[in-house]
């Protein structure tokens, strides 16, 4: 009997019912299009940020001498073996273990959390952007490690800075961290939500 109802209902009326039970609004929502224009917006000035702090260290940026610059270097590699061997880490945890030994030092301190906070809202806005149902763990561990090896890799080649195989784990770390934060309040709000939905239909 429940079923013929549904069936003969319009598809308006059963999305309007559902906002009134204090679900989000439906992805064609005016309200819900504007956050996530917004989401995304906030997105891609994060990543300029994380990619002129990590590659630039707040310096001006010349796309022309930089281009310049790694088309030099990778028709000559053995400049950036040569700088890899003499300023470089390839070895895990090497770098980690000293940060941690002397997290009283404040450059140990802003190298160790600087590092895992960089990459926090990274995995935070991830399943914002993309949907939490298509953002798995997996996922956001990869995408971390792929955006941090980029950034170390053009370090290395634009002779602009040292290719250090613990930040890229480090980095790795807060991308999944930012995710768990979000997972956090995801959930929260979403019990919070249905908990609102519970009172209002006991009351009617």
């Amino acid at each position: 009997m429940y079923d013929e109802y549904r069936h003969h209902q319009p598809y308006g009326h059963e999305r309007h019912e559902r906002n009134d039970n204090g679900a989000r609004p439906s992805d064609d929502h005016p309200a819900y299009a504007a956050i996530k224009v917004g989401v995304i917006l906030l997105f891609i000035v994060y990543l300029y940020a994380l990619v002129k702090i990590i590659l630039f260290k707040f310096g001006s940026i010349s796309p022309v001498y930089y281009l310049r610059e790694l088309i030099d270097h990778v028709m000559h590699p053995g400049m950036i073996a040569d700088r890899l061997r003499a300023a470089g880490n390839l070895v895990p945890l090497r770098e980690i273990s000293g940060y941690l030994r002397n997290l009283g030092n404040g450059t140990s301190f802003i190298n160790f959390f600087g590092n895992i906070a960089a990459f926090m809202p990274l995995g935070f806005l991830l399943p914002l952007v993309c949907g939490i149902r298509s953002m798995s763990p997996l996922k956001v561990i990869l995408i971390s490690f792929g955006v941090s090896l980029a950034l170390e890799s053009l370090q290395l080649a634009l002779f602009i800075g040292t290719f250090d195989v613990d930040d890229i784990i480090m980095n790795t770390a807060g991308g999944v961290l930012g995710y768990a934060v979000y997972l956090v309040l995801y959930f929260i709000l979403k019990h919070g939500a249905q908990g609102n939905a519970n009172q209002r239909t006991k009351k009617t």
